[in-house]
């Protein structure tokens, strides 16, 4: 009798377990919803970079070479003052970004202004 009760909670815990390994959270990426619980269109744009070409001056600012995308007419992004450099989850000084030149990274930009929101990675 017992065994009838515990398959129905055995496969209810599978299935949960198995609907949920699919889903990928990148450190960074905003999420957000509409109040009517539908996703909002993303203003950014996610980019894997499998070497980073960066530009930076002592200020912070720069530039980062060889970024498209399928919607973008430009060739590079600008780093502001406002982009925010992630390291293992944790925000670091903007500068540290270019230490990771000719490294793989990720970024996050606005596809209307050029302007890169993240840089993050993991070491």
């Amino acid at each position: 009798m017992r065994l009838l009760y515990m398959f129905p909670l055995s496969l209810l815990l599978l299935c949960s377990v198995q609907a949920g390994a699919g889903e990928k959270v990148l450190i960074g990426t905003p999420v957000s919803k509409s109040l009517s619980g539908q996703q909002e269109k993303k203003w950014y744009y996610p980019f894997e970079i499998g070497e980073l070409s960066i530009k930076q001056s002592n200020n912070g600012t720069g530039i980062i070479n060889d970024v498209s995308c399928p919607d973008c007419d430009y060739q590079f992004v600008k780093i502001t003052h406002g982009t925010k450099v992630i390291v293992n989850g944790k925000k670091v000084n903007l500068l540290r970004a270019r230490e990771r030149a000719g490294k793989p990274v990720f970024i996050e930009f606005d596809k209307k202004t050029a302007e890169v929101k993240y840089i993050y990675w993991a070491e």
